[in-house]
């Protein structure tokens, strides 16, 4: 850290926890600069000022005092940075944008057989998954794009797809570009197996749980109990929630990042129970 910015700063960056947690930097007339999360918050803190790229100096150099807020863990840091940076919007976080129109897509089964996608908005504060989807995107537009990429890129029927309607086999077939499964060519359950091995990595698990889900993490000291129901994340408490504490809760909001941290930490084995 440069002598010039070290003067700048009211806060003792030797004073801060080397904990999980999340750090925000504050400019000038209550300015919220920027707001990161880390495992170890001073060894994070101390990393942006000795990074010597230009939009990393000029964030620094803008810096008058440095707050945290410490969390049991790596989830916790990670939701709550994220329930931050979409909450506030500070100046120098660029990602992690909040999805004003949701868009996605859901499956249906027509009378022959065949997967048919629809595009579905779900409430962004309260979606209910109850079943699978695909995708997450901004606009109509946006899900319309993304769909006609995955049914050229895995040959699918755009008929099928609902991209074209009409009598008859689609454009694409008679262009040699589609299998079939518009005029009986190629089978409901080959064209369903293709359309599900091309979304597959798009999709949006369904809510298993007959409840809410409380995810214990534990720390050196204190730990975490993050409620989360359909995949919205609604609270954290310092202590195991009881019936009380379900009360007030709201319904959060889905968030596609909090969504993939979820899923990642439930995959890994993380601690947790279920309140009806």
């Amino acid at each position: 850290m440069t002598s010039a910015i070290a003067a700048s700063l009211d806060t003792d960056i030797a004073a801060l926890p080397a904990s999980p947690g999340i750090y925000r930097f504050w400019g000038e007339g209550e300015s919220l600069l920027y707001i990161g999360k880390s495992i170890n918050i001073r060894q994070r803190v101390r990393s942006h000022f000795q990074n010597t790229a230009p939009r990393a100096r000029r964030m620094c150099q803008q810096t008058r005092r440095i707050e945290f807020s410490e969390t049991a863990g790596e989830l916790g840091a990670l939701l709550l940075e994220n329930r931050e940076i979409k909450q506030r919007q500070p100046i120098f976080n660029r990602r992690q944008r909040r999805y004003r129109q949701l868009q996605t897509w859901t499956l249906s089964t027509d009378s022959n057989g065949l997967l048919t996608p629809t595009r579905y908005q779900p409430n962004p504060e309260s979606p209910l998954w109850q079943q699978d989807c695909y995708g997450l995107f901004r606009s109509p537009r946006q899900a319309q794009q993304a769909m006609e990429h995955w049914v050229k890129a895995h040959g699918l029927c755009p008929k099928v797809c609902a991209l074209e309607g009409g009598k008859g086999p689609c454009f694409s077939f008679q262009l040699g570009r589609c299998q079939g499964a518009c005029c009986g060519e190629e089978s409901a359950h080959m064209h369903n197996q293709r359309l599900l091995e091309a979304l597959q990595e798009h999709q949006i698990q369904a809510w298993p749980y007959d409840g809410i889900l409380v995810i214990h993490e534990p720390g050196e000291g204190r730990e975490d109990f993050h409620l989360i129901r359909q995949w919205c994340h609604l609270a954290t408490l310092p202590h195991p929630p009881s019936t009380d504490d379900l009360i007030d809760l709201g319904d959060g909001f889905f968030d596609l990042d909090s969504y993939r941290m979820l899923l990642h930490f439930l995959n890994r084995g993380a601690q947790c129970f279920v309140m009806t």
